[in-house]
């Protein structure tokens, strides 16, 4: 019985920000529950819960996240997380790096 799984519980949470054609989206975290049909968890009130530590365990949350590519940067206080493409955080990052390089040139 896969629904009973923690990857399961979010699944509904990676199709639903697969479906997305922005490169950014806002949902509280009302919408994430509705979006999933459950409650989150205590944890969610944490940021880390929402971000992927490389040194840390995998977490279902996460896997869903990056399967749809897409990370987390959550608002805790204010119930609300922005998630990023991939491809977008990337793309932003480097321009970044790259309007750095030409201060320095």
């Amino acid at each position: 019985m896969e629904e009973n799984t923690p990857m399961a519980k979010y699944a509904p949470l990676a199709s639903f920000l697969r479906r997305q054609k922005r490169a950014e989206v806002d949902l509280t975290f009302r919408d994430i529950e509705r979006i999933v049909g459950g409650i989150l968890p205590k944890a969610a009130a944490v940021d880390g819960w929402w971000r992927a530590d490389p040194s840390g365990p995998v977490m279902p949350q996460h896997i869903a996240f990056a399967d749809a590519g897409f990370v987390a940067e959550p608002k805790t206080r204010a119930e609300t997380v922005h998630f990023v493409r991939l491809d977008a955080a990337r793309s932003f990052s480097d321009a970044e790096e790259a309007e750095d390089g030409s201060r320095t040139s």
